[in-house]
């Protein structure tokens, strides 16, 4: 074994806030969702292009693994080729290095990833924050919610809606011979078709959530073996094999977000957050289980998250950090 066997590496140069940007960039995309094989081996060529990279992408990756189990991997895995295992920083420390690195300013509103193919080909889409509504050929409407994307397929025969993703209030034109050409929004997990008007479907890692506002609607799972029909205030939710049990909710409360707001009554504070993340650009993370005591109630405007942030920080006992304009982090206040 020669001297150079055991030399020890030098430590990676500390990232630029250029490259520290570049890092936020990536985990983003890939937090967007439905990332594919080909998105993250670009992301592990891009760790492995430079040293400093994978120590951007490693500090950063070790904080959100903290509230949703990210792999480090790429990014450990780079940085493994110019600093030795025992040269890595402890939590603690790797927590200040996160701190100081991403303390960056961005400009106002500079992007909103949604990188997947199907999101940016799909016939109406929505960015962060954004509400908008559509007229189809029929007359009947659709109002997307944030982050949602939908195709539309009309044809002879039947009106079909493509959910890609997000969540859309479903608004259904009366027309004659309704049955010859039945309207329904589909999913992977199946489809709601309509017997009436009114109702929202929304897809998230539940299933495909339907409530009923009014009339009401038939929702069947993809395989066809399990289906329900659901009466206004009714909702439930749909996975590939099975329509859950009907549950009673406020339906005009759960279509708040038709007109801006976010109503919670008595609702989990990690509930709020997920509904805020949504409306916000960029990342936001907390611990769903450090949260679980909080419960939130009253309406918030969901057009300001960072607003409503504040306005919980000064009600209930948690802390709300911003590392840049597209990353904010939620604890529980130190005691």
């Amino acid at each position: 074994m020669n001297a150079a066997d055991n030399a020890i590496l030098p430590s990676p140069a500390e990232p630029d806030q250029r490259t520290v940007e570049r890092a936020i960039e990536w985990l983003a995309r890939l937090d967007a969702g439905d990332a594919g094989p080909d998105e993250r081996a670009a992301y592990r060529r891009w760790c492995e292009e430079d040293p400093r990279h994978a120590l951007a992408a490693q500090r950063l990756e070790h904080m959100l693994a903290r509230f949703d189990g990210l792999a480090a991997g790429p990014a450990a895995s780079a940085l493994e080729a110019v600093a030795p295992p025992r040269r890595k920083r402890g939590h603690s420390g790797a927590r200040r290095a996160i701190a100081a690195a991403v303390l960056v300013a961005f400009g106002a509103g500079c992007w909103v990833l949604m990188p997947q193919a199907r999101y940016w080909s799909a016939d109406y889409r929505t960015a962060a924050g954004e509400r908008r509504t559509v007229e189809l050929p029929d007359h009947s409407k659709l109002t997307l919610n944030s982050r949602s994307a939908v195709n539309v397929r009309y044809e002879a025969g039947r009106r079909r809606i493509e959910l890609l993703q997000g969540e859309i209030l479903v608004d259904v034109a009366h027309i004659e011979h309704p049955r010859e050409r039945p309207f329904a929004v589909r999913t992977g997990d199946g489809e709601a078709r309509a017997l009436g008007t009114r109702y929202l479907v929304r897809d998230d890692d539940r299933g495909t959530v339907v409530t009923v506002l009014e009339s009401q609607v038939r929702a069947q799972s993809a395989d066809g073996a399990s289906s329900r029909v659901l009466a206004p205030g009714q909702r439930a939710t749909i996975s590939p094999h099975a329509v859950g049990p009907a549950e009673t909710l406020d339906a005009d409360l759960a279509a708040s977000w038709t007109a801006g707001r976010l109503v919670a009554d008595n609702m989990p504070l990690a509930d709020v957050l997920d509904e805020l993340a949504r409306y916000r650009a960029g990342m936001l993370r907390y611990d769903r289980a450090q949260l679980a005591r909080l419960r939130v109630s009253g309406v918030f405007a969901l057009d300001d998250p960072d607003r409503v942030l504040q306005t919980l920080q000064a009600a209930l006992p948690i802390r709300v950090e911003h590392y840049s304009p597209l990353l904010a982090v939620v604890s529980a206040a130190p005691k």
